[in-house]
């Protein structure tokens, strides 16, 4: 068989929270990042993780810049939650908040 399938992975989340995700009124760009901070918390077990403006660029293919902005609005609104801030050695640490 070709294409995806879940013996490959998957993210596992609750339809409680991706109805919340799809009911609210975020931008492109917001969901993208909801997203990719979703695929690499849910998607390897686990509640947070070290992603840096960088990476999430990378996945998303959205500059730094934009990334900084749109998450810092993400941040502020609570939609995302900041666990450990980043320092000379790691990127920051961060949560989706449910």
């Amino acid at each position: 068989m070709k294409g995806p399938q879940l013996e490959n992975g998957y993210t596992r989340i609750a339809n409680e929270l991706l109805e919340a995700v799809f009911g609210a009124n975020f931008n492109a760009t917001q969901m993208k990042i909801i997203f990719c901070i979703i695929r690499y918390t849910y998607g390897f077990n686990r509640k947070s993780h070290n992603l840096s403006l960088g990476f999430i660029s990378d996945a998303t293919g959205i500059s730094k810049r934009y990334i900084s902005q749109e998450l810092n609005k993400l941040i502020e609104a609570n939609v995302i939650l900041v666990i450990a801030e980043y320092t000379s050695k790691q990127s920051r640490e961060l949560q989706f908040n449910k």
